[in-house]
């Protein structure tokens, strides 16, 4: 009963962690000492009250340090976080003026185009998206970049403008820092002023500075109210030296409203482009004529008209029309102007070819019109498909072809700045969700040892009263062992002596002290001296069972006490094993 009494409590300690076991037998000799009465002394009570003043601090951070600072140290992180979290929403969430589907206006300063890369990472994208708002409808394509520059277009989305667009396809995120993705926005075109203008030919850097220093010249709006860009063209073969370009000028404030609509959607553009230069460029033949492009807006029908000769674009008109029966009259004004003044400028030569860029159900409307205004046929050509068109529109963003960006440097800023506000946002919202799980599976498992250590605390105090009677009855029981075993040691030690006492040699005295010391005390005669040595030594060589008898023995001690007989006293310590 008692050894497995002692065994069961020792297997409770062992599954104690070993901070908690000093700390619960340091409880319980608190408790004891506690509970034991103090000294009747005259200064016993101020003596009390200043260990008790002493103690106090202690045991309150004792208690602290082992109960709470965890819990305490987690509360303080959490509401830090909570609260930067809080302040970050807050400062981003603020109102902007001019309302959520208006852009920040900054109208002291031209806006002209970037001559830096869309992507400032300096890594080719690996995906471009491209949106149409256009007739009450946007489309939204989505192209695939492969490492060599090509593309595929892999998602094509038909959805009313008003609609959100999705936020996996348009929005960006952490995967843009290593896999960039560009957005190309198109620009309605009935409120662009086009121009045609030549430069000598240089760089593209040197290019946007000629032009910008003949802005004033060319625009037909203040600067401080425009977003201008410029298309580049191949250099003819009659004029290597010069070059012209498409000057491109939109109003600040429409372009503000359109990347606001499509900001309301979720959409914030890389790039600002115009389609019709695309299709222009993509249509133009190797034969000298006149392009039509027509057009519809909110404004009523217009027509763009694109003058080649040499292969080179010479003009770019937009006819506004007003009534359908003086559209003849109104193209044919048109013309008659644009080709007075190429014939002053020297680069018109009469008789040219007429083509028409239109589908068939456009071309029926739009044919004998221009027929009628021109006095001559005019061919019909099929114009680019809208997926063919936002094709070079992403072929462009591959190459890393600048040209025709809208977008204005400060407004790519902005978005770009929003961009990294919302990885930090969207980094932090993850590290406090994963600190909230953190915290929960700690105080988790918080709970679980606690309930473990209650569970053991219990069974000890269940073990502790039959552990104490267990540890009583072995030390009793060692007690009586060990009173026997020296019995019956004394008793070897007194029969050892007898049989070793030489003849002559008087035995007096046999005293055993402190469980382990013999004293003997004898007389001898003078003849017997060497003898009493010898029995020193016979007691100190004595075994029983294969054991020394004594551990040690003293040299004889003699003594006269008269001239015939004198007396010996020996000391010897019995080899008795620890129980």
């Amino acid at each position: 009963m008692i050894g497995s009494t002692v065994t069961a409590y020792s297997h409770a300690c062992r599954r104690l962690s070993l901070p908690l076991l000093p700390a619960l037998l340091a409880t319980h000799a608190i408790a004891a000492d506690t509970n034991a009465p103090a000294p009747p002394t005259e200064s016993a009570p101020a003596a009390a009250a200043a260990e008790t003043a002493a103690a106090a601090p202690s045991s309150f951070w004792l208690k602290l340090a082992q109960k709470e600072t965890a819990e305490l140290i987690g509360y303080g992180v959490g509401a830090l976080v909570v609260v930067v979290l809080i302040a970050k929403l807050i400062g981003s969430s603020l109102p902007k003026k001019g309302g959520k589907n208006q852009v920040d206006r900054l109208p002291s300063v031209p806006s002209g185009p970037s001559v830096t890369s869309a992507n400032r990472n300096g890594k080719r994208p690996s995906a471009c998206n491209v949106v149409s708002v256009l007739r009450g409808r946007r489309k939204l394509w989505r192209f695939a970049i492969s490492g060599r520059g090509k593309t595929n277009l892999t998602q094509e989305h038909t959805e009313l403008p008003e609609e959100n667009m999705p936020a996996k396809v348009v929005a960006k995120g952490w995967r843009d820092i290593w896999k960039p993705r560009v957005n190309v926005a198109w620009l309605p075109s009935d409120k662009v002023f086009l121009r045609v203008a030549e430069f000598p030919a240089s760089s593209h850097e040197e290019l946007l500075s000629m032009v910008e220093l003949q802005l004033e010249k060319l625009s037909p709006l203040p600067l401080t109210q425009i977003v201008w860009g410029i298309e580049p063209l191949p250099a003819s073969g009659g004029s290597e030296s010069m070059q012209s370009v498409v000057l491109i000028v939109v109003p600040r404030h429409e372009v503000e409203s359109h990347l606001g609509q499509l900001e309301s959607t979720g959409f914030m553009a890389d790039r600002l482009e115009l389609p019709e230069i695309h299709q222009l460029l993509a249509a133009h033949k190797p034969d000298d004529g006149i392009w039509f492009l027509p057009r519809e807006g909110d404004a009523g029908a217009s027509v763009l008209i694109a003058w080649w000769y040499q292969g080179t674009l010479k003009n770019l008109t937009i006819a506004n029309l007003t009534d359908p029966d003086s559209w003849t009259t109104e193209l044919g004004d048109q013309l008659s102007q644009v080709a007075w003044s190429g014939e002053l400028e020297g680069w018109y030569s009469g008789e040219p070819h007429f083509h028409l860029l239109a589908d068939m159900a456009t071309a029926d409307t739009w044919k004998p019109v221009l027929e009628k205004a021109t006095g001559e046929p005019v061919t019909v050509d099929e114009p680019l498909a809208p997926n063919a068109l936002a094709g070079i529109g992403a072929q462009r963003v591959a190459s890393g072809d600048q040209s025709t960006d809208l977008l204005p440097t400060d407004i790519k800023d902005r978005y770009r700045q929003r961009w990294i506000d919302g990885i930090w946002m969207h980094g932090l919202g993850t590290a406090v969700m994963v600190y909230a799980f953190g915290v929960l599976l700690y105080f988790a498992a918080l709970e679980g040892l606690k309930y473990q250590r209650n569970q053991l605390k219990a069974e000890i105090q269940q073990l502790s009263g039959p552990y104490n009677d267990a540890l009583h009855a072995k030390a009793r029981v060692g007690v009586l062992q060990e009173q026997v075993a020296l019995k019956y040691a004394t008793l070897e030690a007194l029969r050892a002596v007898s049989a070793e006492l030489p003849d002559g040699v008087v035995l007096r005295t046999f005293t055993f002290s402190k469980g382990k010391q013999i004293y003997l005390n004898g007389s001898f005669n003078d003849a017997d001296a060497q003898d009493v040595h010898d029995f020193g030594g016979a007691l100190e060589k004595l075994t029983v069972d294969g054991e020394r008898l004594f551990k040690s023995v003293a040299t004889p001690d003699l003594t006269e006490n008269s001239p015939n007989r004198k007396s010996w006293t020996l000391t010897a310590e019995l080899n008795s094993k620890e129980i």
